[in-house]
């Protein structure tokens, strides 16, 4: 691969930051536009297939931190996800029946908690197991694979690279058997 000299150097925080808040965008950043956008849309069906398989109540900070963690790492799929979820969370708390939310770690959080299943399960809202379980794993993977792409294309930047890579010496113009024949 060469570097191309007659650009400036990529600035590696701007890559990550594109890859993270849109996953492709890094890529697109550095000239790869087919990369970013194969990784865009891949990105995006996992993480919104695990949305449709468990719900938008999938990403949530409240009960499953790490996998949260890992949703947040598909950028804007997961700050969507999750600002979907809150506004759900705002209303049930609105909601007589429910009411908002105890501190963490209060006997009258599992209650809360059990009134807020007991809810969601009546609006057709609730995750029920395995379900939860397999839109948990689809949504976080989808975090876990562009964190992924973020470092491929800050490791891109850092090395100055711009633009897809050249075809390899040799490869470019050969025939095949077929042609020689002829």
């Amino acid at each position: 691969m060469k570097t191309d000299t007659s650009k400036p150097r990529p600035i590696a925080v701007l890559a990550l930051l594109l890859a993270w808040l849109a996953p492709g965008a890094g890529h697109v950043y550095l000239g790869r536009p087919i990369r970013g956008v194969i990784i865009f849309l891949a990105i995006a069906a996992t993480f919104w297939s695990g949305v449709a398989v468990g719900g938008v109540m999938t990403v949530d900070y409240h009960s499953e931190r790490w996998w949260f963690a890992a949703q947040i790492l598909t950028g804007v799929h997961g700050i969507v996800g999750w600002r979907r979820q809150a506004t759900v969370y705002r209303r049930l708390a609105s909601d007589s029946q429910v009411g908002p939310p105890p501190p963490a770690g209060t006997p009258d959080r599992a209650d809360w908690e059990s009134r807020v299943d007991r809810k969601l399960a009546a609006d057709g809202v609730a995750l029920a197991c395995p379900t939860d379980t397999v839109a948990r794993a689809y949504t976080g993977v989808a975090g876990l694979l562009n964190l992924m792409c973020m470092f491929d294309a800050v490791m891109l930047s850092l090395l100055g690279e711009w633009g897809e890579p050249a075809a390899p010496e040799g490869k470019a113009g050969r025939k095949t058997p077929q042609e020689d024949e002829r």
